[in-house]
């Protein structure tokens, strides 16, 4: 997954298309990947379905463990390489991803403990979230 300024904010407005998604979408498009992996791209034509409520629907469920990205890569129709997705035998359940605020928050306090002396162990748990 790359990191880029807008990383966290992907949650916020992948959550709000989730949201806004008709019934049963995501159950479809999971559904679909248990029939056999599939990239986002795939999932709209397959599915007739837009390319936000796809993607907002594979980053959902990725995040919530049903699907997993093994670094197998396909290739869009416009020719770009994307993310086949697969489905989890067992959703792996997780914390999701820290927000933004979360991260500046963390480093915020990373910061203080560094300038008051604290070990680089300590430092770590901070940034981890541990």
């Amino acid at each position: 997954m790359r990191q880029t300024a807008n990383q966290s904010t992907r949650q916020e407005t992948s959550d709000e298309a989730f949201a806004a998604m008709p019934k049963g979408v995501a159950a479809r498009v999971l559904e679909a990947i248990r029939e056999r992996p599939r990239s986002v791209d795939e999932l709209m034509v397959d599915l007739a379905l837009s390319h936000s409520t796809c993607s907002s629907a594979v980053n959902k469920l990725m995040r919530l463990g049903f699907v997993f990205d093994d670094g197998t890569r396909s290739m869009t129709r416009a020719g770009r390489k994307c993310i086949v997705w697969y489905a989890s035998e067992q959703p792996v359940v997780g914390a999701p991803p820290p927000t933004r605020a979360e991260l500046e928050a963390r480093i915020a306090k990373a910061v203080g403990a560094l300038r008051s002396g604290y070990s680089a162990a300590f430092v770590e748990q901070i940034l981890t979230g541990r």
